[in-house]
């Protein structure tokens, strides 16, 4: 038995299901859970994004099967932008992970994330926040407090963001620089100031950018039809 999370489910054959699974022992992989479409199976309800369980699964292949599931604990209760949020942080693990790569440190960084959403309504800096431990877990990481050269960043000095690399100091600045001082405000990931939180979106989409690839992803694609649907109910 160990704990786990669905990050998707897609219907298979008459009555089940394949189940996409992130575990903290085996990292994301896939099983089949039997005649769990079945109204009357108790695996129907809690087969569920958000869901804490403890599964237990048998097999070599790519596609195991799972023989035990049970809730260890309350569905994590995600509404609104929280949910479109956890969507998007499911998206994340599934492109940026491959199949039975266990990565120390990952359950929990999702786990922490989802059960913040559940307790906020400022989600950005939560995601941020994943977003860069999950490079980190990757091996792709970068460093808030030094350059790409192992210098300290300084307050007084601009810095440009490339992507596998880090912080470039810059002898002039251009439009998108940064100063040292902001880079050490959004070192802490307290992103209460709209123009912080904007400076966090564009470089964590950088840093993405080449681990995600041209494929957009669906769950911004969910953000920004939520977005619009707000402002016209705002009109």
């Amino acid at each position: 038995m160990e704990p786990a999370f669905v990050l998707h489910r897609w219907p298979y054959q008459d009555s089940s299901l394949i189940v996409e699974l992130l575990s903290r022992e085996q990292g994301r992989f896939r099983v089949v859970a039997k005649g769990a479409r079945r109204p009357k199976s108790q695996w129907r309800a809690i087969l569920q994004p958000f869901n804490p369980l403890l599964i237990s699964s048998r097999g070599r292949h790519e596609l195991q099967t799972l023989i035990h599931a049970e809730a260890l604990a309350d569905s994590i209760p995600l509404r609104g932008v929280a949910l479109y949020s956890g969507f998007y942080l499911n998206e994340l693990v599934q492109r940026l992970t491959s199949n039975y790569q266990p990565l120390d440190g990952l359950f929990d960084d999702y786990q922490n994330a989802i059960a913040r959403l559940a307790q906020t309504t400022q989600v950005e800096p939560v995601l941020r926040e994943f977003e860069w431990r999950l490079l980190c877990q990757l091996g792709h990481g970068f460093d808030w407090f030094t350059d790409e050269q192992g210098a300290e960043i300084v307050p007084s000095s601009y810095y440009r963001f490339a992507a596998e690399q880090g912080f470039c100091r810059v002898s002039e600045a251009r439009p998108g620089d940064l100063p040292g001082s902001q880079i050490q405000q959004l070192a802490t990931f307290e992103l209460a100031n709209p123009s912080l939180l904007n400076s966090m979106k564009l470089i964590m989409r950088q840093a993405l950018l080449p681990y995600l690839g041209e494929q957009p992803l669906k769950s911004r694609q969910l953000f920004a039809q939520l977005s619009q649907l707000s402002q016209k109910s705002k009109q």
